[in-house]
């Protein structure tokens, strides 16, 4: 079997014989057993998979849960109501945090994941609780800045270590489950902010402070489980005997087409990913998207109770929509894995987005019933394509090297949305926020065109391909300078 074919086939026989053209020069026969490989997939699933969800889950509700406090006294206690100081605070976090994200996924490639990702995680957690004990909106503005340092480098760094593990065609399923702690935040952070604010006060600590303080105290928790449970790669993995450990190293090695190399990230993996076409492409898409999913994890349960609903009803209403997009999301990966296709996906979830949006602009404020029904289209669109533009873009990336920057450029891309979200929904455009509402309709109209657009270009560079247009890359090129080539390397395919 050529290695042009070999890509992303798979075989129904015990074995698999996979014999890859490297660089066009030397040849080699890979025979991955089948049912050892499923074995792997399953401890995945059960070992790394979970943690990374949590791990994500409490990230996501550390950041956002502010939207909760805001209307359970946060914004009353530290003079946040007055002008845009709650839009301030809001855009602290995700200044650092876009600034973060490139360079955090060049250490966690660096340091390994292992190591990186818990140290996040466990300076995230500190400063959650820091937030409990705030006196004033300077204190409030500081450790806002502080968190999107430390959390700005968990989600890519996260992307990119399922990219580690996990073939190309199965990324889009994990990504999703992985990713839908985005929505499952907006729903178990909304019940989990009810509950702890009704803890009796105790010294400091009370009502919306308690959120933050128990909230951090969790995510320290996970992050001693962090280290002690996530491994650096497969082959060190304490989980797997070792004959998985081959079979996981093979697995990978063949999904790649052979350009698979170890090594650390340098300036030039970063110029490669910035310089690809898909990658940048995908960073806009994401930038559209996550631009909508951050207004609306900050501000749904404002938009709630704007419509006329008491603030404790507005916290538990914000609850349905999340849990909605949640299993929307998860079911929307798990058939992007299943028929191994990506912008398809992206081009038939979008419009549920769209059509929310639509609604929140033009229904009237005398419907607030059919206004908080649109939040769930709204909320289902978001977050259901979300994950397929993060698996696409690290799943067309070859190598290990590049992966990391390109998850960490398309973070990035995509946070700036985060800095621009706070001032989407602004207080004088309240109760009905049909600004706010008209942007976002727009910018996902944004990422359904990128979406159409690099679908037709991923189809036509693989023709060319397979006519063997780019054959001419390798010539007089070096094993190991081939080996740089990631995603231009002639035997590559790209995922649609």
């Amino acid at each position: 079997m050529d290695t042009k074919d070999a890509i992303g086939h798979e075989e129904s026989a015990v074995h698999t014989d996979v014999h890859k053209e490297i660089l066009g020069a030397t040849r080699e026969t890979i025979v991955i057993d089948d049912a050892l490989a499923k074995r792997v997939v399953r401890k995945y699933d059960l070992r790394i998979l979970p943690l990374f969800l949590l791990i994500n889950l409490f990230s996501f509700i550390d950041r956002v849960n502010i939207g909760n406090a805001r209307i359970l006294g946060l914004a009353k206690d530290l003079e946040l109501g007055i002008g845009l100081r709650y839009n301030i605070a809001l855009m602290c976090l995700f200044v650092s945090y876009c600034v973060v994200e490139l360079p955090s996924n060049i250490v966690c490639k660096k340091i390994g994941g292992h190591v990186w990702i818990p140290t996040l995680v466990f300076c995230f957690s500190v400063l959650t609780i820091c937030t409990s004990v705030v006196q004033n909106r300077q204190g409030l503005y500081a450790v806002r800045f502080l968190l999107g340092c430390a959390e700005g480098g968990i989600s890519p760094g996260l992307v990119w270590m399922l990219s580690q593990f996990y073939r190309r065609e199965e990324l889009g399923f994990r990504t999703s489950i992985y990713i839908s702690a985005a929505s499952a935040s907006g729903a178990f952070g909304g019940l989990l902010a009810i509950g702890l604010s009704s803890i009796p006060r105790w010294g400091l600590i009370h009502t919306w402070r308690n959120i933050f303080f128990f909230e951090g105290l969790i995510s320290l928790f996970i992050a001693a489980l962090a280290f002690w449970q996530i491994p650096k790669g497969p082959e060190t993995a304490r989980f797997l005997k070792e004959e998985e450990k081959v079979v996981a190293v093979d697995r990978l090695r063949v999904d790649s087409a052979g350009t698979t190399e170890g090594g650390q990230t340098r300036w030039k993996h970063v110029k490669q990913a910035l310089s690809s076409v898909h990658v940048l492409v995908c960073g806009f898409g994401f930038f559209f998207g996550n631009t909508a999913a951050q207004c609306f994890s900050v501000f749904a349960p404002s938009i709630i109770r704007d419509m006329g609903y008491a603030s404790t009803r507005a916290q538990l209403l914000s609850v349905g929509p999340y849990v909605v997009a949640c299993i929307f999301s998860v079911g929307i990966g798990w058939l992007s894995d299943r028929y191994k296709a990506r912008a398809v996906l992206i081009i038939c979830s979008v419009p549920l987005g769209i059509a929310g949006f639509f609604m929140l602009e033009f229904l009237p404020a005398s419907q607030p019933s059919a206004k908080y029904g649109a939040l769930y289209l709204a909320a289902t669109g978001i977050y259901s394509f979300l994950p397929i533009w993060l698996a696409w873009a690290v799943n067309n990336c070859a190598t290990a090297t590049v992966r990391a920057s390109a998850s960490g450029i398309v973070f990035t891309m995509g946070s700036l949305g985060g800095i621009l979200a706070p001032w989407i929904y602004l207080p004088g455009d309240a109760p009905n926020y049909r600004t706010g509402h008209a942007i976002l309709l727009s910018f996902l109209c944004g990422s359904w065109a990128c979406a159409v657009g690099l679908l037709f270009y991923c189809k036509w560079e693989n023709r060319q391909r397979d006519a063997g247009k780019r054959d001419h890359i390798l010539e007089g090129l070096t094993e190991a300078e081939a080996l740089e080539l990631s995603s231009r390397h002639p035997a590559f395919r790209y995922i649609i």
